[in-house]
């Protein structure tokens, strides 16, 4: 790879309370010829030294006056670097914690330019010694991540990860303040239209992690917030239509029409308001101009597979038609999830 090329990018480092590991990776960075950008996140006077030995060696310094989390700190690096160096060609973010090496965050700087339109992620292979709560908290998080979104991805906590350019505005404008704003820019990867690289990383854990901020029931709490917030809104669309659909109804009774007009006009009005909200609120706005075609279709598909299922499986098990149609509309209802998540509202 093009030395040069390397040099147009940054390594951003966000730091809380760190140890001379900083200043060992800062000199290694920069050694490489790589510009490199560091955040105080508000370790305030009893590790500004370890700052100041960073930036006698060449390395910039944004601070912040108090803690605020390593979300804010990454979007205060970001800003920080586009201000400092216009024409860098991407960020890679590491870790302070010596868990990332000088040789896995030039790898990514070569995938990133190899791929400038994809975030880069920097995937532990999890072999060896790995504290159990990183190896269980990351394959239970990937799973539901890839529920929600429809992206598969090896390592959804790792924070060595290459961001490009063309998508570092919209990375400082994305929600969380702390460890759950990585998981918020995986879910907001198909509204920003990037794909997804991983290149395969050592894994590294020192004292069984000791050194991480990550607080594993507060912290875990949030980034799972982030995850089912997009299911929740889901389920909420779909119970508002509900209601929305048998109030018109009734209503549409109350004032003297037909049962089959007021039965017609009801489910008309709620579909378009379960239209819009899924379009908009749970799938961020996503889908051509033929997705409301698409809505349509699955929802006439799914009508004919409950009623017809409901009818059916009466007749070979020993349930009430009554009974059965509720596992039927769960059933259905997850189905319905994914259909609109990778085909009604997918990207165009």
């Amino acid at each position: 790879m093009d030395h040069s090329e390397r040099s147009q990018a940054v390594v951003l480092i966000p730091a809380y309370k760190p140890d001379e590991r900083l200043i060992t990776l800062t000199e290694e960075l920069l050694g490489s010829g790589l510009r490199v950008m560091l955040v105080d996140d508000g370790g305030k006077e009893t590790f500004r030294p370890v700052f100041e030995a960073c930036a006698a060696l060449g390395a910039k310094v944004a601070v912040h006056a108090v803690n605020q989390g390593k979300g804010r700190a990454l979007k205060t690096g970001i800003n920080a670097c586009l201000n400092e160096w216009p024409d860098l060609c991407g960020i890679v973010t590491a870790d302070a914690d010596g868990q990332h090496t000088p040789k896995d965050i030039l790898r990514l700087i070569d995938a990133m330019l190899e791929h400038p339109d994809k975030l880069v992620l920097g995937s532990r292979e999890f072999t060896g010694e790995v504290p159990f709560k990183s190896l269980w908290g990351n394959r239970i998080t990937r799973a539901v991540y890839h529920l929600v979104s429809g992206v598969k991805v090896g390592d959804t906590q790792t924070g060595l990860r290459a961001l490009p350019r063309c998508a570092l505005e919209d990375m400082i404008r994305i929600d969380g303040e702390r460890y759950e704003y990585e998981m918020n820019v995986l879910l907001k990867l198909r509204d920003m239209k990037i794909g997804v690289h991983e290149v395969p990383i050592e894994t590294i854990y020192i004292n069984d992690n000791a050194g991480s901020h990550f607080n594993p029931v507060r912290d875990a709490i949030k980034i799972y917030m982030v995850i089912f917030r997009h299911l929740l809104t889901y389920i909420f669309s779909s119970g508002l239509s509900f209601v929305i659909d048998y109030a018109l109804y009734w209503l549409c009774l109350a004032l003297g029409l037909h049962r089959a007009l007021s039965y017609g006009l009801a489910r008309l009005v709620s579909s378009q308001v379960n239209y819009r909200m899924n379009k908009h609120a749970v799938f961020g706005g996503r889908g051509g101009k033929y997705s409301m075609l698409k809505y349509y279709a699955l929802c006439i598909m799914q009508g004919a597979i409950g009623a017809g299922l409901v009818w059916f499986l009466p007749t070979v098990l020993p349930v009430s038609a009554g009974f059965i149609k509720i596992p039927v509309d769960i059933v259905l209802f997850a189905i319905s999830y994914t259909i609109q998540r990778d085909y009604v509202f997918a990207d165009d």
